[in-house]
């Protein structure tokens, strides 16, 4: 700590390329008045006497905002409540954490929390309320992460020079981007220039995950670019609940980044912390860079290897097989599986997953819940297959909603209530599923004796976790909201998850919520990988796979790989799809004849060559985020040794695709498929290709001199 401006005093922290400054105002309110990339210079937010920058918000019952800031989660009374009583510096294996340590005049004591990771430009924040008082105190908002200075580098206000990206997701339309001006998201100069007023705006943009279905319409993360500077924010929100990303116009004419959990507002969120009583806010992760999209995309990237549980799935990257998509589609039976094993097992498939299906022998999406097999589906049993597939050096797996019993499953009206995710009086119903609520004890070990059953009777060693359904708003059951209940249950479940893992250290589990409708790193946190979409078309599969690597890591961003035509650019098309991410091997291979099955191996050889490069490596995106409007879509993987890159032409035979430091490229090589069947050259500091036909992707290997 040093002082400055006489007795005011700073916490600053110069590493990972970050410059970070929290400054003690004389009232000890903390601010965090720097959180910038070291590559753009920039002088620290001035303090000035009747604008504050609290390093977090906390809003409770009882209190209000400081000046007129209608929907905004900006500067409410309580936050400058709390005063500066002491912080830390904890060295720890492979980076250090700060904690800050406020506390208000009810005895409210908030830590607030920010982890920093050695070599990576990013930390990870959140906040703990412990009620140290008397008396009860209602929480309606805690920022998990708060930042009331983008783009404050450069002669520009923010509003002439931002763009914001906004990661929209929905089911089969996963990771599409759009970016906008912050002028356009009435972000603007109108609110921040005028003569008298304190300079900034009544408006924010913001967006959010409502129920429990965390990404069903934006990723929770974003991305905040300074054209001027190139110095360029990104984040997420850790959370597989609710969740809000908000930015505005703060005091001074700057603009602000707000991150949190569910809100009163948003979500009617309400916590009511008893004395003696603590509570956590979902972490946020925060990176910034100069130089834009790629150095950015890259840096949370290599934020999300820091911050997941460490486990071999995600170092080995087996190539898993599943029967569903294109393929099976939930009706599996003895003999189909048996062929199709042999199948997965000759194209050097290492996991065998059977999917939705296996546990009824009709209807079975409303019987979910009981899990035991369907013996009219398997005469000789269900380990008969396991077993089979076992005899081919395969690992098996099987599909699990574990989260959910259906309303015709007999178990589930013999339960009590208090199971089920309850409003009204009522169990919740979404889908015809019941949801359980992991809060009670007893659903816990009811799911994990499920869970022992199936690995010690079938052998398996990979689940594969959908979530086809959402609780909404919440439940009403011993909560103190329903927004705080979904809050609860997701604790619940990641430490139910983490206690398995304890005990089955090398079991793989697949997170999947209809395809890409849960894929946050509160679950990739602590699971393997996950299921990016149920889109059933390849050609719209590859404008997924050109931009996921945003939304995960790429070798935790499973891809579908679904041939389902007997024809050679429809494989390749396919097959590419998956090479740069996790593929998931399926389709109707039994249509595939000798050319497309040779396709599909020499893919998946490749793909177990390359594989340990995908994992270390980076992605970028040369072209920018694809839309459904783009006629190319590239993506690659930047690695230490070379680099990777996947061009799509949906819309035309011919793609330019930008080369980083063209001048350094030694060489450029079609490496799938090794025929190559098409022309490129580099020309003018890009790679221009010609593609045999439209809809044909083609994968490239790019080595630098």
């Amino acid at each position: 700590m040093s002082d400055q401006n006489g007795n005011m005093k700073t916490i600053e922290l110069h590493e990972n390329g970050l410059d970070i400054q929290f400054r003690i105002r004389e009232n000890g309110v903390v601010e965090l008045a720097d959180f910038s990339s070291q590559e753009v210079k920039k002088a620290v937010m001035e303090p000035k006497e009747d604008i504050c920058y609290p390093a977090v918000e906390i809003h409770r019952s009882g209190t209000g905002s400081l000046n007129m800031h209608a929907y905004k989660n900006n500067i409410n009374q309580s936050s400058v409540d709390f005063v500066y009583e002491k912080h830390e510096l904890k060295e720890q294996d492979g980076g250090k954490e700060l904690e800050i340590v406020m506390v208000s005049p009810e005895k409210l004591k908030a830590i607030y929390h920010m982890r920093l990771f050695d070599g990576v430009p990013a930390v990870q924040t959140w906040t703990e309320i412990i009620n140290e008082g008397s008396e009860d105190q209602g929480l309606t908002y805690v920022s998990s992460f708060m930042y009331q200075g983008i783009s404050r580098g450069g002669e520009k206000p923010y509003y002439k020079k931002t763009d914001i990206y906004v990661p929209f997701n929905s089911w089969c339309c996963e990771a599409q981007w759009q970016k906008y001006d912050v002028e356009t998201l009435n972000l603007n100069g109108m609110v921040v220039d005028g003569f008298n007023h304190q300079g900034y705006g009544l408006n924010r943009y913001c967006y959010s995950g409502k129920g429990t279905w965390s990404t069903c319409e934006y990723l929770p993360m974003g991305i905040a670019e300074d054209r001027e500077t190139g110095e360029t924010y990104i984040f997420q929100i850790e959370s597989s609940g609710q969740w809000l990303a908000e930015y505005g116009s703060a005091q001074g004419g700057n603009l602000y980044l707000a991150l949190s959990g569910a809100t009163e507002q948003e979500h009617g969120w309400y916590k009511n912390l008893k004395p003696g009583e603590s509570f956590t806010t979902v972490p946020a992760g925060a990176a910034v860079v100069k130089g834009g999209l790629n150095p950015a995309a890259a840096a949370l990237t290599r934020y999300r290897r820091k911050v997941r549980r460490p486990n071999t799935d995600d170092e080995k990257l087996n190539v898993v097989f599943n029967d569903y998509m294109n393929c099976l589609m939930g009706d599996p039976t003895t003999e189909r599986e048996l062929s199709i094993i042999d199948k997965a097992a000759e194209l050097g498939c290492e996991y065998y997953c059977l999917d939705a299906g296996w546990y009824d022998d009709g209807f079975w999406w409303d019987r979910v819940g009981e899990w035991k097999e369907a013996s009219g589906r398997f005469p000789g049993g269900l380990k008969e297959v396991c077993d089979y597939a076992h005899s081919k050096g395969l690992k098996m797996g099987l599909w699990l909603e574990i989260e959910v019993m259906g309303v015709a499953c007999e178990l589930a009206n013999k339960l009590p209530d208090d199971w089920f995710v309850c409003r009204h009086g009522k169990r919740h119903i979404d889908n015809k599923r019941y949801m359980l609520d992991f809060r009670n004890p007893e659903v816990r070990k009811y799911c994990r004796d499920v869970v022992d059953r199936l690995i010690r009777d079938y052998g398996v060693e990979y689940f594969k976790v959908d979530y086809n359904v959402t609780m909404g708003y919440g439940s009403e059951l011993n909560s103190d909201s329903c927004a705080d209940a979904i809050r609860e249950h997701y604790e619940c479940l990641h430490q139910w998850y983490e206690e398995i893992f304890r005990d089955y250290p090398d079991l793989v589990v697949e997170n999947c919520g209809s395809g890409g409708q849960r894929m946050d790193y509160g679950m990739l946190k602590v699971l393997s990988l996950q299921s990016t979409s149920d889109q059933t078309d390849y050609l719209y599969n590859a404008n997924i796979a050109a931009n996921v690597a945003s939304a995960v890591a790429p070798e935790q961003g499973g891809m579908w790989v679904y041939p389902y035509e007997d024809e050679e650019e429809h494989v390749i098309y396919n097959v590419v799809n998956g090479m740069l991410l996790r593929p998931y091997i399926s389709g109707m291979v039994w249509k595939l004849g000798e050319n497309s099955m040779n396709r599909m191996k020499e893919g998946i050889a490749l793909y177990k060559e390359i594989r340990e490069e995908v994992r270390d490596g980076v992605p970028f995106f040369p072209l920018g985020f694809g839309t459904l409007k783009s006629e190319v879509l590239a993506y690659g993987v930047k690695a230490e040794k070379n680099t990777y890159l996947s061009v799509w032409t949906p819309g035309t035979t011919e793609a330019v695709i930008p080369l980083e430091n063209a001048e350094q490229v030694r060489r450029v090589s079609v490496i799938y498929p090794k025929e190559e069947m098409c022309g490129y050259k580099i020309e003018n500091g890009n790679l221009a290709v010609k593609m045999p036909q439209e809809k044909a992707a083609r994968l490239f290997m790019i080595e630098m001199k």
